[in-house]
Formats: C-alpha cells, sequence, structure tokens
C-alpha cells in the first residue's frame, strides 16, 4: 500500500462511500467499475474521488442532487451536510452517460482529517 492510499484510509467517515457502491449497483445499469482514488492539490488538499463507468447523472437531475428529498431520501443531501461539518466539500463532475464521479475536497488547513 503507498502512502498515498494509507492516508486516504485514515480519513473519518470513509465508509460513507458504501452509499456511492450502493447506488452504482442499484443506478448504474452498464456499470461494471467503481473506484476511489486520491489525488493531492498543489496548495496541500486533497481530493478523495470516487467514480464508476455507468450511465452517469442527467444534467436535470445533477441541479438539485444535493437537495433534500430527491429520488428516494437523503442519501447525498446528509452525506454534503456531513462534510461541510468536516470543513470539506463535495461535487459530481461526471459526464451523462459516461458514469459519475464525485470530489471531495479537503483542505490542507482541515483539522478533521
Amino acid at each position: 500500500m503507498t502512502a498515498r492510499a494509507q492516508v486516504c484510509w485514515r480519513i473519518p467517515s470513509l465508509d460513507r462511500f458504501s452509499t456511492t457502491f450502493d447506488n452504482t449497483r442499484k443506478h448504474g445499469e452498464k456499470a461494471t467499475t467503481a473506484r476511489i482514488y486520491c489525488d493531492h492539490e498543489e496548495a496541500g488538499g486533497l481530493h478523495l474521488v470516487y467514480e464508476d463507468d455507468g450511465i452517469g447523472i442527467s444534467a436535470e437531475n445533477k441541479k438539485n442532487l444535493f437537495t433534500e428529498g430527491l429520488s428516494t431520501g437523503f442519501g447525498l443531501f446528509l452525506i454534503k451536510k456531513m462534510m461541510g461539518v468536516y470543513g470539506w466539500s463535495i461535487s459530481e463532475e461526471g459526464e451523462p452517460g459516461k458514469g459519475v464521479k464525485f470530489v471531495i475536497h479537503l483542505p490542507a488547513k482541515s483539522a478533521k482529517w
């Protein structure tokens, strides 16, 4: 295991990715691959990325993706709220038809990781 991967596994609440794996299974349709990886920012922060090769999220659904009550309830809404408590942010940067790409930004000055 590389040092970069070791940093990822020490991040609190990594188990929250079970929701995204479950969403890939339920809604990814053609998904065959899902992965989690880390990218370091020049400013010293970290991007924790989850992506799959499923059908992605339509432009229409992206507008309200982190809104309370979208689809079946509170999953992504609560994840975004929890990230905010840590001083983190989350965005979805995938392309419709090519898969999802959730990026969690952990700033270098975040004392919570």
